[in-house]
């Protein structure tokens, strides 16, 4: 699993360019509506390899108990639901449908389903 690092720092890269890209080129009034999908999953991705990286890292060179595959897929699963919730908050931004009860919808969700990942498989 610890293979993999190289490649999502690539990707991590790459949707940081495609982010940049659709930001600086791309005119909101005009535009399609898969820029804008395209947009979310890429600031999903983007966020999700960094904050993967950035814990694994910090996770890896502070605590030393565990091995490297079990530090890996932890902290890319913290990553995968912080980038989730706000790629969940992005796409409510976009439709403008930002309000405390669909935050709370959202918020709600994704706990749930981080719980149900964590405790609710059977092994």
């Amino acid at each position: 699993m610890v293979r993999l690092l190289p490649f999502s720092f690539l990707l991590l890269f790459a949707s940081l360019f495609g982010l940049a890209w659709i930001v600086v080129e791309v005119d909101p009034d005009s535009t399609e509506w898969y820029i804008f999908a395209l947009f979310i999953i890429l600031l999903f991705l983007s966020l999700f390899n960094f904050l993967g990286l950035v814990l694994y890292f910090a996770r890896t060179r502070f605590y030393r108990r565990y091995s490297a595959n079990w530090y890996f897929k932890t902290s890319y699963k913290m990553a995968f639901f912080f980038a989730f919730f706000l790629a969940i908050v992005a796409t409510l931004a976009l439709f403008s449908q930002i309000n405390t009860f669909n935050v709370t919808l959202a918020i709600l969700a994704v706990s749930l389903f981080a719980f149900w990942s964590y405790l609710g498989k059977r092994g």
